[in-house]
């Protein structure tokens, strides 16, 4: 699905030509993007999602309880070792 995001002038910032993302886009700072020319159009594709299993959905159907039956452990009901409940 494509959304239009509005119009957007290049400006020249040092040796480089900058395209500003508007807040409405949902981009944080520091995200990473890798940028491809497709057909004379430039394609900017997120890249820590891809890589991410949190954000691209490999572990979407993945059983973290049946993980937790296996391995024994079972979280929120451990018993303190140390200085935990002072």
């Amino acid at each position: 699905m494509k959304e239009i995001l509005g119009t957007f002038k290049t400006r020249k910032n040092g040796n480089s030509i900058s395209i500003t993302v508007p807040k409405s886009a949902g981009i944080s700072e520091n995200e990473i993007f890798s940028l491809q020319k497709e057909n004379g159009n430039l394609v900017y594709k997120h890249l820590e999602s891809q890589n991410n299993p949190w954000k691209n959905g490999h572990f979407k159907n993945h059983d973290f309880k049946k993980d937790m039956e296996t391995l024994e452990f079972d979280v929120g009901n451990e018993t303190a070792v140390g200085k935990e409940k002072l």
